[in-house]
């Protein structure tokens, strides 16, 4: 069974194409194996068959079913931290080359679109920052200076922003963008395909083995390349130094169809979590794409919180609208904000592309153009800022202190959860609890025909015992962002295998 990570996805649901490429069959070799067929890898397989390098795409699921399927698609180059802290941290020259990586991100979904003769209802558009509380104005009027100083064109705006409420203050980005994730992804799937790149869909591959001739085990066969780029937006190495430098964070998102008309713009405010909001389309600007509500992974008490938060922020500003769709997407956070993309130090041949942030469309371009060019031997800008290899104290460390306290905070924890039960059956239908059953610590779900299914707590990457999602009826790691189906099927994240199942008789 195929699992994607946001199923109620708008742009899942409204590219309505059946999947078209082949699960791997047997064993494969290639110049470049590529893990993950979201925005990152598929845009290094289209820098590197251009260049006429043979390569193959391997996707556990199907083409964006990953964070690029569960995206708002707002195409923009600011800064997920106040650019003064870029600044601080990396210098400004630094701050500008990722900041000019993000715009020429832009441009070349732009090209290629172009180039490629698709449409994925992309446009240029304004992008606004603003802010609802009046006390906050003064704070992202200074911004201003600085994100001159990155590079990133920006002006104050007026009041009137294209929203049905005035901001107490607002700054404007001209020509950011907005377009369709799936249909360009299909697009480039497709060129990909054309001159002459292989993608396997439904094939689940294990972490990689890095060596001269990198070897991915896949469960249909095993892939042999001169090189391997893991580009599935969670640090896909097994246990790594990586689990520890970058955060799995849920993000929230509705379509919601709104009688009073908004500007065609990307809208974000200052709140923490944020919200974001921008019309889904062209053919549809009544409904909008609202999203925020961001939370550490597997760490909410209940996350349908979040959407009832997020439904009457909305209902706030734009009325009482109905929700047409709910959905929520996986994003990781670095330590010191910026992604780590290119070799990985302890595995040979093998390069890696994590810690997007909540911008994962420009820094996934642009870091899958940078591993095509070190693949290539080629010269990259980023390569030095973006290396995993890199440390940076100033930036890293209190991040780093404070995700992996809370780490340890949940592996703790997680050993004295569960709920002593007599019986299986005193978990209701439809719903998962974690369980302590006979002396066994479970994890059980009782599916709607009252069928039990039982298995181990403990989250197959690193041991955490996972937290049932009743939003979304998943299994999710706090401490890594793993994601399972109600079943134990592995969806998302750092796990290589799915839970351990428990058959119910030897309980």
């Amino acid at each position: 069974m195929v699992f994607s990570i946001s199923p109620g996805s708008y742009w899942l649901k409204s590219d309505g194409r059946p999947p078209r490429y082949a699960a791997l069959d047997g064993d494969l070799t290639a110049d470049v194996a590529i893990i993950g067929a979201g925005i990152t890898g598929l845009t290094a397989a289209d820098h590197l068959v251009r260049q006429g390098r043979k390569v193959v795409v391997i996707e556990a699921g199907r083409v964006g079913s990953g964070t690029t399927g569960g995206t708002s698609a707002h195409l923009d180059a600011h800064p997920e931290r106040n650019p003064r802290t870029h600044i601080r941290d990396f210098g400004e020259d630094a701050a500008r080359a990722f900041t000019r990586a993000r715009l020429q991100a832009i441009d070349f979904i732009e090209q290629r679109i172009g180039e490629l003769g698709g449409d994925c209802d992309f446009k240029r558009i304004d992008a606004f920052l603003y802010t609802e509380d009046p006390d906050h104005a003064d704070r992202l009027r200074e911004q201003v200076s600085d994100f001159e100083k990155i590079g990133l064109p920006s002006e104050i705006a007026g009041q009137d922003v294209g929203l049905p409420f005035e901001p107490a203050f607002a700054v404007r980005f001209p020509r950011m963008a907005r377009f369709h994730p799936i249909a360009y992804l299909r697009l480039l799937a497709e060129a990909v395909a054309k001159s002459g790149g292989i993608i396997h869909e439904e094939t689940f591959a294990q972490p990689p083995e890095g060596g001269d001739r990198p070897t991915i085990e896949t469960n249909r066969g095993t892939v042999r390349a001169n090189a391997v780029l893991v580009t599935t937006h969670s640090p896909y190495l097994g246990i790594s130094n990586y689990d520890m430098r970058v955060a799995p964070y849920q993000s929230y998102l509705i379509a919601a169809r709104t009688g009073k008309p908004i500007g065609d713009a990307l809208y974000w405010d200052d709140a923490d979590p944020y919200h974001y909001i921008r019309i889904a389309g062209s053919s549809d600007p009544g409904l909008l794409l609202i999203g925020g509500g961001d939370h550490k992974t597997g760490q909410a008490v209940d996350e349908r919180d979040a959407w009832m938060k997020l439904e009457d922020y909305a209902r706030q500003r734009f009325g009482d609208i109905p929700v047409e769709q709910r959905w929520s997407a996986e994003l990781f956070e670095p330590d010191d904000g910026v992604p780590f993309a290119g070799a990985v130090p302890s595995m040979k041949n093998v390069y890696l592309a994590t810690g997007f942030s909540g911008v994962g469309l420009t820094f996934g371009t642009a870091c899958g153009g940078l591993l095509a060019d070190l693949v290539s031997g080629r010269d990259n800008e980023l390569a030095s800022i973006f290396s995993p290899a890199r440390v940076k104290p100033l930036a890293e460390a209190s991040e780093f202190v404070k995700e992996n306290l809370n780490v340890a905070k949940e592996y703790v924890k997680g050993t004295f959860e569960g709920e002593k039960i007599d019986s299986l059956d005193e978990v209701p239908a439809g719903e998962g609890r974690l369980v302590r059953f006979k002396g066994h610590t479970l994890a059980v779900y009782r599916d709607g025909a009252g069928l039990t299914h039982a298995m181990s707590p403990a989250c197959t990457h690193a041991g955490c015992n996972v937290h049932w999602n009743p939003a979304e009826t998943t299994w999710d790691c706090p401490c890594h962002g793993g994601r399972y189906s109600a079943t134990g099927e592995r969806i998302y994240g750092p796990p290589p295998q799915d839970l351990k199942k428990k058959p119910l008789q030897e309980l």
